[in-house]
């Protein structure tokens, strides 16, 4: 473990060594809290892709809570509807059902969204009709207690989906199909109790290869939370290719999921950051991928960033700097190689750069396999 950290040691070092100083600049598209971000050239981002790729390979946009569009801040995540989060390259939903009357109504902590799961449904069917080179994986979990149900969770799960034949991936049995088998369909991260239709999320989660630490007590976590976050994409990049990997950048508990992706002082797509009360007089080296703004000669006050900036202006120069890394590891006979993907990829309010270079990160998984 001590190895291996000391690797990813040198991997972040490398690259502010290729790329320059993390929090030199503010990726500012990296975060919208807007109903659009203007992103619609996505809609069929996978169809260059080869078939044979695996899904455990692929690096996947995808939005946590992606229905919690309603709601005080400590509920919402998302602006985006779903039709407009997949014509903007999301491929990866997270829904929560609240069973309810022998019903799927959508709901984040309890709290309804004004939609059902057919409503999901409908629209995931209509985007892939519309875009048969594509993939939509969704992970669907049951949130809260059922109230008024005369049948299981899975049961009426089952009788919604039958309403959609041929929507969803038949696995067979397989736990990691290729894209040329996804092509068209949908395929269920299957995160709730009954007989087993989809992938086992749980499973996925055993392997040790998600990252899902959503609780943070204060706003000062946040700088906990994006090393977990970064370090869980150095095990993506350089992990076992036949499993899947999930980082979710996502927060909340003691700070609004809006903070932790943006480290603003209010929701809006262009607050201001919210300042952490460190400046580099006392705190030089305190969070170092942190921006340092208001600065006067050396004397400058430390900001709060978020995930999404943060991992955004990571990936961007992670994809233009892996091979120089590569060749340096070389060089020190680290057997180590930055190859494979980033896996999945789940956000809050997700910005149009953020999305365009986790996609991206599949054009260097194009190169890497030519």
């Amino acid at each position: 473990m001590k190895l291996k950290s000391t690797f990813a040691a040198l991997t972040f070092a490398g690259i502010a060594c290729f790329s320059g100083n993390v929090f030199s600049g503010i990726d500012t598209a990296a975060y919208s809290h807007d109903a659009y971000i203007g992103v619609y050239n996505n809609v069929q981002w996978m169809k260059t892709l080869p078939d044979t790729l695996k899904l455990s390979e692929l690096s996947l946009p995808g939005t946590h809570d992606s229905m919690a569009r309603y709601g005080d801040d400590d509920i919402q995540t998302q602006s985006m509807s779903v039709a407009d989060q997949l014509n903007s390259g999301i491929r990866v939903l997270d829904i929560r059902c609240w069973h309810k009357n022998d019903n799927l109504i959508i709901s984040r902590a309890g709290v309804t969204q004004n939609a059902t799961y057919q409503d999901v449904l409908n629209a995931v069917d209509d985007f892939l009709a519309a875009n048969p080179s594509e993939t939509v994986i969704m992970r669907v979990t049951e949130d809260v207690v059922g109230v008024n149900n005369t049948r299981s969770f899975s049961d009426t799960y089952n009788y919604i989906v039958g309403k959609f034949p041929g929507l969803f991936l038949d696995l067979q049995g397989t736990t990691n199909p290729t894209l040329g088998e996804m092509r068209g369909k949908a395929v269920l991260l299957q995160n709730y109790s009954g007989s087993p239709i989809g992938i086992n999320y749980s499973e996925i989660y055993k392997q040790g290869t998600v990252q899902d630490n959503y609780k943070l007590k204060t706003n000062w976590d946040l700088y906990g939370k994006w090393e977990q976050v970064k370090a869980h994409f150095m095990a993506a990049s350089t992990g076992d290719a036949n499993k899947i990997y999930i980082n979710f950048l996502d927060g909340g508990n003691g700070s609004f999921p809006y903070f932790v992706a943006s480290g603003h002082s209010s929701h809006e797509t262009n607050a201001a950051q919210l300042l952490t009360g460190l400046t580099t007089l006392t705190s030089p080296n305190t969070y170092p991928d942190f921006p340092r703004v208001g600065c006067l000669g050396k004397l400058c006050s430390i900001a709060f960033l978020g995930t999404n900036q943060l991992s955004s202006k990571f990936l961007a120069d992670l994809a233009l700097n892996y091979q120089s890394i590569n060749q340096l590891y070389k060089n020190l006979n680290i057997n180590l190689k930055l190859t494979k993907r980033m896996g999945i990829v789940m956000m809050d309010f997700p910005g149009r750069s953020l999305v365009n270079n986790i996609i991206a990160m599949n054009e260097v998984l194009l190169k890497k396999t030519n």
